[in-house]
């Protein structure tokens, strides 16, 4: 009988072979035996790619199994699992991105491929899911009589999207507190780079067309999110700011709205934010469109910010702005772009915010981020570039018709 790591190795050059996609991503796994102290009854992933497989598990498996069971897993880091968790439960959550994966890997199977190729029994599948990402399937739980999975609860093959597993430094240090700060970037980074050169691969040697259309959906999803950047704000508030400080102390900013007195939240419960405002030449006339964006933190999240001016220089530094209105007093610039000194004066601060940064892109931007910083999250004006090349942060875009205007 091979060992696990054979199988795990002949698996890998079949996939390579037949189907290249997967066969590419697979490669990037980094697999090894589970041990007692893993706790794996089955198989786990975790977000660097680490594959920790238990032998007994592995015995029960056929050849078209096993090959099954490596491009499930390969897919949960390919396609940001743990980036895109939230605040949502692990299991749930693993079991949503089960239903996509499956119906993917599916698609893939194609009649000179069946019985070569199969799903470990118990892996989760239905076609209603069809068509729909990870986030909509986890939406539709809570909207369909069976109870909503929760941690602890069984499916698929036993929640295997575990943090703990990741052997390499950035995988460990992506682990903590579950965001993972820069190196949790970089292994975004890295897994976003690797399904770009695997739809390569594949489409140089299967055609053009030839990966599944819900698959490449999913693709240009992960290369350019449609999700609005309030979403991943309130995500990264989430999984960073822990249980807020309630008190009437400080009222909410909401009050005045409904009519009565709501609670608040202490200010250092939060997170820092920063907001970056590009006001250069090619961004005149944007500000309407920016303005009720920032009023959303101060007043939607009521969150106090820090909100820097800049162009190609920095023309005010806000500190604990709670109301947008005082930003406009401070709104000026003109000239040229650069958001080095912003980015420069925040690495000297060895500052631990996430930014939030409004500019059309076509600025100066440090190589790379700076390691202390939680987040930077590029939130282009029409027809904005994303300023690193896809280096680093997140590229999100500001829709007027969706976002609206400030007059």
């Amino acid at each position: 009988m091979k060992d696990t790591l054979e199988r795990v190795s002949a698996g890998r050059t079949w996939l390579t072979a037949k189907i290249p996609f997967l066969g590419f991503l697979s490669l990037q796994l980094r697999p090894r035996e589970a041990t007692e102290q893993d706790g794996v009854p089955t198989a786990g992933v975790g977000p660097d790619g680490t594959l920790v497989i238990n032998p007994t598990f592995l015995e029960g498996l056929d050849d078209p199994e096993v090959r099954g069971l490596l491009a499930h897993e390969v897919l949960h880091p390919a396609l940001h699992v743990f980036e895109r968790q939230g605040n949502r439960s692990m299991m749930s959550w693993n079991i949503a991105h089960d239903y996509v994966i499956n119906l993917i890997i599916t698609e893939f199977i194609k009649a000179e491929l069946a019985g070569h190729i199969r799903l470990p029994k118990g892996g989760l599948l239905d076609p209603k899911y069809a068509s729909m990402s990870a986030e909509e399937v986890w939406e539709s739980f809570s909207k369909q009589k069976q109870k909503q999975p929760k941690d602890g609860d069984e499916g698929g093959i036993g929640g295997d999207c575990r943090r703990d597993l990741s052997s390499t430094p950035d995988g460990k240090a992506a682990a903590q507190g579950g965001g993972g700060g820069s190196a949790g970037e970089r292994l975004a980074r890295d897994w976003k780079v690797a399904v770009v050169a695997a739809a390569a691969v594949h489409e140089r040697q299967k055609g053009r067309g030839s990966l599944p259309g819900g698959l490449k959906i999913l693709i240009d999803e992960l290369l350019e999110p449609k999700q609005h950047w309030m979403t991943l704000l309130n995500q990264w508030i989430g999984q960073n700011a822990g249980q807020p400080d309630l008190t009437y102390m400080r009222p909410s900013r909401r009050s005045a709205a409904v009519g009565e007195i709501l609670i608040g939240r202490r200010r250092d419960s939060y997170p820092d934010v920063t907001v970056m405002w590009d006001t250069s030449g090619s961004q005149r006339g944007t500000e309407k469109y920016i303005f009720p964006e920032v009023m959303s933190i101060c007043e939607e999240l009521d969150l106090t910010i820090r909100v820097i001016i800049i162009d190609s220089a920095i023309h005010a530094d806000l500190e604990d702005v709670d109301e947008a209105q005082d930003i406009l007093d401070n709104l000026s610039g003109g000239g040229g772009s650069n958001f080095c000194p912003a980015f420069d004066r925040l690495d000297e601060e060895r500052n631990n915010s996430v930014v939030i940064a409004f500019t059309d892109g076509y600025i100066g931007v440090p190589e790379t981020m700076p390691e202390s910083l939680q987040g930077v999250v590029w939130v282009l004006t029409q027809g904005g570039s994303d300023p690193t090349g896809g280096k680093w942060g997140q590229v999100l875009r500001l829709d007027p018709e969706e976002n609206g205007k400030w007059e």
